[in-house]
């Protein structure tokens, strides 16, 4: 089907099939290079859970000052997986990070006590406590549907790799960076 499809895109004016399947290579590569994942970015796995299960830790950060979020799991200083995520509005950068819920701000800045994933209607929720002082409350992680003040995970399958590494490994405790 492949020769086909080449034979179909040499006869268009102005393709070769020799440049048609050097465009295809070229954008084969490119998504080979995106799919390269960490090695526990879909769950735990027994390679993995192998040694203290003390050297685990889970942090999230932005990636730029105004940008998006990532939720990194560690053992050690090796990263295992890495995951998108939501914390507040674009739109309010300069929000006060502890003060009440509603005002769209991202998660303070400071260590985090982390609950066991429970169910939450159709979502999973992790418990995220403040080990600081804050007038915000009911912060978790979750699935974003939607939510501004927690930390969103906006793919489900990462959500879910997130509490089996939770569960797996008994991490209680997040650490948000900046």
């Amino acid at each position: 089907m492949a020769a086909s499809l080449l034979l179909i895109m040499s006869c268009e004016p102005g393709n070769s099939a020799k440049q048609s399947t050097s465009e295809h290579d070229t954008q084969r590569s490119k998504t080979e290079k995106t799919k390269q994942l960490d090695p526990g970015q879909t769950g735990p796995n027994p390679a993995l859970l192998q040694g203290n299960q003390d050297s685990f830790s889970l942090k999230a950060r932005r990636l730029t000052s105004n940008g998006p979020w990532v939720v990194e799991l560690f053992q050690g200083s090796e990263r295992l997986a890495r995951w998108s995520a939501i914390s507040g509005y674009n739109t309010k950068p300069t929000a006060d990070r502890r003060w009440s819920p509603g005002n769209g701000a991202a998660l303070p800045i400071g260590d985090y006590l982390l609950g066991q994933p429970e169910p939450w209607g159709t979502d999973i929720w992790l418990n995220l406590q403040p080990q600081f002082k804050t007038e915000r409350s009911g912060l978790g992680i979750h699935h974003c549907n939607p939510g501004s003040g927690c930390l969103c995970i906006p793919n489900r399958t990462d959500l879910e790799a997130i509490a089996a590494w939770v569960k797996a490994t008994k991490i209680n405790k997040l650490t948000v960076q900046n």
